[in-house]
């Protein structure tokens, strides 16, 4: 493929072993640039030489579909080129299509990557929270718009690549970081840094130097922005698009928009229900693909054949139901994308909030956008005149007054927000009327952000301590609550639309699509709610779920109780709320409202998660059966990506080695004497026949078969660890365990916690007389010497399995390597049953 300049910078240096921090302007093949080194090396390069997986990580969602989308398509191409298939993927939190982060080329969000990374993944139960972690190790990772990660994202990430990035190379990109920033993040990772420079962005725009260079001219307005405003500046371009900074401003000015005369976008035709219907419930990419392209060309052919001139008028912003503003974002792609020749639609306004900033394809002739920080209001210009050639205009506009006449600048409320959208209104002020290119734009955000920048950074440096406990806290204990310091702080309420009936019921709220609202904005409106509720004679406007458990069966399913919200503070006291649907609205158009309507809405069921684990299915199967299963699943799909990480560490084969040891041994607990003659008693009763061999996986498949699980007697014991403590001494034989310590560390710890990521005890135990031989049979399915199998611990009373694990705090190197290990081990573990 054909790269610029810059690009070809990247790919050496990526290519080279370094880390690179990329400041590129929007439109100018970013994407491209970060992955290009990436499927270069997936195809030619051996795979010791470059990791075989890559993480690119996006701050919304709505990047990770548009980027899933191309890629998918280019892969397709590449599978009928090489003959090598690139498995393209997507994870987030609205499609969550591969929690175990599995594909070559896996698209997700900030959250998705850094739960993971931190120990705790959204996208997994607790018992599984060690699974992820090694993906990110022994990826190429990719940031893109690292700008608008929060600003506790933007210090964990840059705190963890410290640490990571010995292992995993990766590039951070952004088009509108301060010199600050960008200086003082590359010499704090050693990675490289890498600017475009001005005569390359002129090159890249005038597509090399073939078209007209595209032009933005800026202008300031001191007043707020108005719907004639709109119109007036309506060009011959036919598009506009006006950003306002809440959701509540957007309203008001669409419904302005329409009340002089433009005609709504007819989302809400009774032709689209049924492709609105599809892709909620549609798990395969193509098949929603397919729909929403069947969604685009209705509207079209409505709109196309529409009378009257005026202009069309369309409204996005997050409080939409998924469908509808999958389809309204697909719709904006083909009519305000790149391809202008297939543009269908004559003339067309968008209003919109902060969800156009990023992930969005398209360009405008004009822009209007309310004051915002430089960041946020140069993502938004560069969705006017995006394309080479193209010329635009971008109105920013005062901000409303709030009751004590100070600048509304909501959402942006903290102090050094404040501060940065007065100097962005200084930098503008002085520029309004001229033309700005990259390097003009970026002047401003120097102006604007590298203050705080520099507070982030000095910031990190004081209160390194802290962050890296909690970090600990997050990948040793797994605790949950370092997710709001270190991703994003829970600063929203989700909000459904229910019946919410006030006795038990097993009905979870968490089953349905919610709409987010911020904190504030809620508990601004819970006195007005529940006075409209007291004026209509409604019993409740707000309720909150609280779940009880029955303390008697763990395995009841858990029933919710809601509660009556009676005052403001009560919003604190639960993430996700149900609000009465009398005094809420919704329709395709104009999203969710906290206005009274005629009660018919209620939130639709969000659709199953393909990451929803079913039970497990199992046949029965010796261990040796089962062993030779796993390393299958090895060579399969894990055995290439080891690779890199092996070279990258100096262990060079012994991590090979590490591992096919772990897969071999990680079940000897359950050659335990007691293990064995429980498997045999349960396979007597639910078979009729006792197994001749040491067993590792019974035949299990019905609900019935479980229950005769756990009434067979003796139960079966624990084996996890019992069995990292009894293989100890053939891994550190095996392994040089004097020599590399953290590896052999490593090694257990993945064994005792294949199960369960915090185990440290084991209980008594005894083998049965054949467990040796067994062992031995097993080390060589995976390679390895069958004398090791005499250092076997056949029985023992007191196991003292935590001398054995790594220890608490754990050294890097072996907490890495265990990461790496016990990822690999789980997923073999489990994918070994769908070998034949």
């Amino acid at each position: 493929m054909s790269l610029y300049p810059y690009q070809e910078n990247v790919k050496s240096a990526l290519h080279q072993g370094k880390s690179v921090i990329l400041h590129a302007p929007t439109g100018s093949g970013k994407t491209l640039a970060a992955l290009a080194p990436f499927i270069e090396a997936f195809f030619d390069f051996p795979p010791d030489c470059f990791p075989r997986q890559c993480l690119y990580v996006v701050p919304r969602r709505v990047l990770a579909a548009q980027f899933e989308r191309e890629y998918r398509e280019l892969a397709e191409s590449y599978d009928r080129r090489f003959g090598r298939r690139l498995e393209v993927r997507i994870q987030t939190g609205e499609f969550p299509e591969d929690p175990q982060l599995m594909g070559d080329l896996v698209f997700a969000t900030l959250d998705q990557v850094l739960s993971s990374a931190l120990g705790v993944p959204y996208s997994l139960s607790p018992s599984r929270a060690n699974v992820n972690m090694g993906a990110v190790l022994s990826s190429y990772l990719v940031f893109d718009e690292f700008h608008l990660f929060p600003p506790e994202a933007m210090q964990t990430t840059l705190q963890l690549l410290r640490l990571y990035g010995r292992f995993a190379p990766f590039l951070l990109m952004t088009a509108t970081f301060s010199r600050t920033m960008l200086k003082e993040a590359a010499a704090l990772l050693g990675a490289q840094d890498e600017i475009v420079q001005a005569d390359e962005v002129a090159w890249i725009e005038t597509r090399r130097g073939t078209a007209p260079r595209r032009e933005r001219r800026f202008f300031w307005r001191e007043t707020v922005l108005r719907a004639e405003d709109v119109l007036r500046a309506h060009g011959p371009m036919g598009r506009s698009l006006a950003v306002c900074n809440t959701v509540e401003r957007a309203l008001s000015l669409y419904r302005a928009l329409v009340a002089a005369g433009c005609r709504p976008v007819p989302v809400a035709s009774p032709a689209l229900k049924p492709l609105y219907e599809a892709p909620r419930h549609a798990t395969e990419p193509e098949k929603r693909r397919r729909t929403l392209d069947q969604a685009v060309e209705v509207l079209r052919e409505e709109m196309v054949g529409a009378p009257s001139d005026s202009p069309w008028v369309m409204l996005l912003h997050s409080r939409f139901e998924r469908s509808h503003r999958q389809v309204k974002e697909a719709f904006l792609s083909a009519e305000c994308g790149p391809e202008r020749k297939k543009w269908r639609v004559g003339s067309l306004i968008v209003v919109a909030t902060q969800v156009v900033e990023v992930g969005l394809d398209l360009t405008s002739g004009v822009l209007h956008t309310e004051l915002a920080p430089a960041a946020s209001v140069l993502q938004r210009a560069g969705r006017c005149a995006r394309y080479p050639g193209e010329q635009g205009e971008v109105y920013i506009y005062e901000v409303p007054a709030r009751d004590d006449g100070k600048p509304d600048t909501a959402p942006y409320l903290s102090q050094e927000e404040q501060a940065i959208c007065e100097r962005t209104r200084q930098a503008l002020q002085e520029r309004s009327g001229e033309t700005l290119d990259f390097a003009q734009e970026q002047e401003i955000v120097n102006v604007a952000h590298q203050e705080v920048d520099r507070a982030i950074l000095r910031a990190m440096r004081e209160d390194e301590g802290r962050l890296w406990d909690l970090i600990r806290d997050g990948l040793e204990r797994g605790e949950a609550s370092v997710r709001p310091e270190l991703i994003r702080p829970v600063d929203s309420r989700t909000l459904i639309v229910d019946d919410a009936p006030s006795d038990l019921t097993e009905d979870s709220p968490f089953r349905y699509e919610g709409f987010s609202l911020w904190h504030g904005s809620l508990r601004g409106a819970v006195r007005s709610l529940l006075a409209k509720a007291e004026a209509l004679g409604l019993p409740w406007a707000l309720r909150y779920p609280v779940a009880q458990k029955d303390e008697e069966d763990s395995r009841a399913p858990t029933v919710y109780r809601w509660l009556d919200v009676r005052s403001p503070d009560d919003i604190s006291k639960s993430l996700l709320f149900a609000v009465h649907p009398r005094l809420v609205s919704y329709d395709p158009e104009q999203g969710f409202r906290l206005d009274p309507g005629d009660g018919a809405y209620r939130s639709p069921q969000a659709p199953r998660r393909r990451g929803d684990r079913e039970k497990y299915v199992y046949r029965l199967e010796s261990y040796v059966q089962h062993v030779r299963a796993m390393a299958r699943v090895f060579e399969r799909l894990f055995r290439h990506r080891l690779a890199w990480v092996a070279g990258r560490s100096g262990l060079g084969e012994r991590l090979e080695r590490a591992v096919r040891l772990a897969l071999a041994l990680h079940d000897v607990g359950k050659l335990q004497e007691q293990w064995q003659k429980w498997a045999a008693e349960y396979q007597k009763r639910v078979s009729g026949q006792e197994p001749s061999f040491l067993v590792a996986h019974v035949w299990s498949e019905t609900e019935e078969h479980r229950r005769i699980a756990r009434e067979v007697r003796p139960a079966r014991p624990n084996h996890a660890g019992e069995g990292a403590f009894a293989a100890a001494p053939i891994l550190w034989e095996a392994l040089e365990g004097g020599c590399y310590p953290d590896l052999y560390q490593a090694a257990v710890t993945a064994i005792a916690r294949h199960h369960s990521p915090y185990l440290r005890e084991a209980a008594s135990y005894r083998l049965h007389p054949r467990a040796r031989e067994t062992v031995a049979e097993a080390l060589s399915a995976v390679g390895g010497r069958p004398e090791w199998a005499q250092g076997l611990l056949t029985e023992n009373e007191a196991p003292n399995l935590g001398k054995r694990l790594l220890p608490s705090p754990p050294p890097w190197d072996g907490w890495l390597l265990y990461f790496i290990i016990v990822r690999i081990l789980r997923l073999c573990d489990e994918l070994s049953q769908e070998e034949e």
